[in-house]
């Protein structure tokens, strides 16, 4: 059989809408293992977005799907981020909730559009977790879709021994394994917490749905009957066992990154023990923060512990940033005085703050020996390849659960973002670097072997893509279902009695019962009339010995 009929190249549209460019890379390099397969990939987006597709030349045409969140939007989020405390429960995180979703339905009705459009409908399409929209593609057009997770997803696949839900899990959560009786309490109760949020949101969505023509409510289901992806490797996330389609397959990351630009070279000639701080391109530092860590790395340039820093810190990160503020160090030459606006500027030579620096290729460096992180998803596993041990401060979303992953792992220390002093991070970027035990090389370098290989599982899930879209294209003949889905559990088909085979366990308990039921009524019969059958049993024991007497004399 020729290899078009065994293995067809189809058309993949990636879809991404919000979160940023941290949500886009790793759905593109799905969509790499599959362009190298033949596939024609595409990719469907928000105005202004369109640029992320630089570098990705397999991407051989741009769908929009309508404007994009305005500047002052993100920053609004990002300053929710910064003052949101997971103890205090979700409801300080809905704002951004509700501004996220509502590009649904600019997304929902571009991805209808373009499915009606025959030259334009893909096979399949791969998407970020934020893009509910391709669930409703998936419901109308039993279109296969896929989606892409930083974390393993909430509200699905629950884990009896993983508390709460990830992404809202209260600092320092693991397991049941590790965690208290009253942390466990304390994280399931973090979604009641929110419920009159929650409660609010769901109205909200439905009466949006409703506006748009869409009567039918959202897509959910504990176990999903599309592709979960997560963009995480069991080693970072915590091992649990998942259905047939949900798989991690992280790291995923670009086989390629840009080198070091000509600042960063010509700092790390002169700088042999440097630690990198990159938290979030957009995530707003306060001045007070600022001040604090600065302070902190001011005392590990002092005892010679580094000999430089790079700060990755965007524009938006710098807006509350007080540029007179200043700093007193000790140097060999005595006392000397640092303002905050001259180490931006370049007017130290210990210093490199950069808008945008080649992070991967800093990580990658030899000489980069700490690297201070928020634990994002991307920034998490990049600093696992690149076997850096971290100091991790993580500020919202998965960020915290990273945070206690990294330190679980033994490759990181972590930092409150609302208690951290300049200390601490003295005090634990010191541990780091005089590493006693050498238990965070070893722990870097054990973590950074199991990303590399995990980082060849973009390939498993280009299998799964294809495994699912050539499945769906068979499975269906005129729009009916022949069979179901060659992923999904049987489980998910039948009711739950027949599922967990409660209807077994309630015929067997009926039959033993009734077996019991009827032993006791019969003894009970027995003791009733025991002097009748006493006798009738004597009267057959005499009548048994006449008989065998005759039976002899005969």
């Amino acid at each position: 059989m020729s290899d078009s009929q065994t293995h067809p190249t189809r058309k993949i549209l990636l879809v991404v809408t919000t979160g940023g460019f941290t949500h886009a890379s790793p759905v593109f390099e799905i969509g790499r293992a599959l362009a190298a397969r033949g596939h024609t990939v595409e990719f469907a987006t928000l105005e202004g977005q369109e640029r992320w597709i630089k570098g990705y030349g397999f991407i051989s045409k741009v769908h929009l799907l309508g404007p994009g969140p305005t500047h002052e939007q993100l920053d609004a989020h990002y300053l929710r981020m910064r003052e949101w405390d997971m103890n205090q429960g979700i409801s300080g995180s809905m704002k951004s909730k509700f501004m996220f979703d509502s590009f649904w339905p600019q997304s929902y009705h571009g991805l209808k559009a373009i499915m009606e459009d025959p030259a334009n409908r893909p096979d399949t399409m791969v998407a970020d977790f934020f893009v509910d929209a391709v669930k409703d593609i998936y419901n109308e057009y039993n279109l296969p879709v896929s989606t892409v997770w930083p974390q393993m997803p909430f509200l699905m696949m629950p884990c009896s021994y993983i508390p709460g839900q990830p992404g809202f899990q209260i600092d320092g959560t693991l397991t049941s394994e590790t965690a208290s009786l009253w942390l466990r309490i304390r994280n399931e109760l973090v979604v009641v917490w929110g419920l009159p949020t929650i409660i609010k949101w769901i109205k909200w969505t439905n009466q949006m749905r409703e506006r748009e023509g869409v009567n039918y409510p959202p897509h959910r289901i504990q176990k999903p009957d599309y592709l979960i992806f997560v963009n995480s490797f069991f080693g970072l996330e915590i091992p649990r066992d998942l259905p047939p389609t949900a798989a991690p397959v992280g790291p995923l990351l670009a086989p390629d990154y840009p080198p070091l630009d000509a600042e960063c070279e010509n700092f790390f000639k002169s700088h042999k023990s440097v630690i990198y701080i990159a938290l979030g391109t957009h995530i707003i530092l306060t001045n007070k923060d600022a001040a604090k860590i600065i302070n902190g790395l001011l005392r590990l340039l002092e005892d010679k512990l580094i000999d430089g820093v790079i700060w990755a810190v965007g524009q938006s990160g710098r807006q509350d940033l007080d540029l007179n503020h200043t700093f007193t160090t000790t140097t060999e030459k005595g006392q000397k005085t640092l303002r905050l606006r001259d180490m931006l500027n370049g007017g130290d030579p210990d210093w490199l703050f950069s808008l945008f620096a080649p992070q991967r290729a800093i990580l990658d460096s030899e000489s980069t020996k700490i690297y201070f992180t928020h634990g994002g998803g991307s920034s998490a596993n990049e600093g696992l390849f690149h076997g850096k041990p971290m100091l991790s401060m993580g500020i919202f979303m998965d960020q915290i659960a990273n945070t206690a992953r990294l330190v679980s792992g033994g490759v990181a220390e972590s930092l409150n973002k609302f208690t951290f002093t300049s200390d601490e991070l003295y005090t634990k970027g010191k541990r780091i670097l005089a590493d006693a035990e050498g238990t965070y090389y070893r722990n870097a370098l054990r973590l950074q072997r199991i990303a590399r290989v995990a980082s060849r599982r973009k390939e498993h899930a280009a299998d799964l893509v294809e495994e699912l879209m050539y499945d769906n294209e068979l499975r269906f003949k005129d729009g009916r279902e022949l069979r179901p889905m060659h992923l999904q559990t049987a489980d998910m088909r039948m009711p739950t009695y027949k599922a967990k085979n409660w209807d077994m366990y309630a015929v067997v308990t009926l039959g033993l019962v009734a077996v019991t039921g009827s032993t006791v009524f019969a003894g009970k019969l027995l003791w009733t009339h025991r002097e009748s059958v006493v006798g009738l049993v004597q009267s057959s024991i005499v009548a048994s010995r006449q008989f065998v007497q005759n039976a002899l004399r005969n």
